[in-house]
């Protein structure tokens, strides 16, 4: 039996052997070029599965999307002032010193008034004389007496001198006023030209006080964007410095005039800031604020990235039956940088392509 089976296989196989063997000797090159061919074409199929991107999915879900506006600003205050005296001079008197907190009306500094007040005497020595040369002129004229233009022109002047010497003493006592300086609101000083007192002081140098319960945060708002602007619209504030920090406030104020920006036209817009003091949130410091333009609530949403334009029109890819993914028409509600309000053409069963 083993033997008959041995025969029939040789029988089988030789013919087959010797069929392959003439096709090799005769048709060797074309052999080669088809197994070439298959060859390259296994090879771009496997890296076509290899390269195939893996389809991510998501559902639509429910939620409240908001519309903000993203701006920088800084900390600025209302109530600031900036003081010097008139014609600067030496320092007699200091009420305050930096960061002291001071009342409003209270003394903050007093320069000396030796000279002011010297000429404020020697100006009421002056009028002294002058009222009396024209009391004496009047006395020396009788009632109903006629008087000759020449004597009128005198009267004229004498009258001029009084009236300057009048004012000669109210400018000395101006003067006498300007030497002290006082703050115009509650407030805290910020920045004082001397720590000591009998340092000569120039016009130029300041006492700055500020009241930080007029803190703001001042940012500016391109003219495209200023129309989404109005008064009461909710914020949130974060500073550079306290990045983990968020501050809600409101849009306190809108500026009426424009200015200038490195980007163009601009809108000054303040936010009020709640504070007491100037030891955490100082004049200067720089931060973003979120402005809330519109908010909607329990809205069907997909992540931004997902849409697809297409000749004015959108779309997402949504999972078929096969794993694969194909365009729907969408249509779009409120946007922001993350999300986007579905209108119509998707549902919450529906799974949709994020892109990698």
């Amino acid at each position: 039996m083993k033997k008959t089976l041995k025969n029939i296989n040789t029988k089988l196989i030789k013919p087959v052997f010797s069929g392959v063997k003439n096709i090799w000797k005769t048709k060797k090159w074309l052999v080669i070029g088809i197994l070439i061919v298959l060859m390259i074409a296994g090879n771009k199929f496997l890296q076509a599965q290899k390269d195939k991107p893996t389809l991510t999915f998501t559902n639509p879900t429910i939620e409240t999307i908001t519309k903000t506006l993203d701006v920088s600003g800084v900390i600025d205050a209302k109530e600031k002032a900036s003081l010097r005296f008139a014609a600067g001079g030496k320092v007699v008197y200091l009420g305050a010193q930096e960061g002291d907190a001071i009342k409003k009306w209270q003394t903050i500094a007093t320069i000396d008034q030796r000279t002011a007040i010297k000429t404020k005497e020697k100006s009421l020595n002056t009028y002294s004389k002058e009222r009396l040369d024209w009391d004496q002129r009047q006395s020396d004229i009788e009632d109903g007496t006629t008087v000759d233009e020449t004597t009128r022109r005198t009267i004229n002047k004498e009258q001029y001198d009084l009236t300057n010497s009048v004012l000669d003493v109210e400018l000395a006592a101006i003067s006498i006023s300007n030497s002290t300086m006082s703050s115009p609101f509650d407030g805290i000083l910020i920045q004082s030209p001397t720590t000591v007192t009998g340092i000569q002081l120039l016009a130029t140098d300041t006492f700055d006080v500020v009241n930080p319960n007029t803190l703001i945060f001042k940012a500016l708002i391109d003219e495209a964007d200023i129309p989404l602007i109005s008064k009461n619209q909710t914020a949130v504030i974060e500073f550079d410095a306290y990045p983990d920090k968020e501050i809600k406030s409101f849009v306190s104020y809108i500026s009426f005039k424009s200015v200038a920006s490195s980007s163009g036209t601009a809108f000054i817009v303040e936010l009020p800031i709640e504070a007491t003091s100037l030891d955490i949130y100082r004049l200067g410091m720089n931060g973003d604020v979120k402005i809330e333009l519109e908010t909607k609530h329990d809205v069907l949403t997909i992540p931004y990235i997902s849409i697809k334009e297409r000749d004015g029109k959108s779309f997402v890819q949504i999972k078929t039956a096969e794993n694969e993914a194909e365009d729907r028409e969408v249509e779009l509600g409120l946007e922001t940088d993350e999300r986007v309000e579905i209108l119509s053409g998707l549902s919450e069963t529906d799974e949709i392509v994020i892109p990698e």
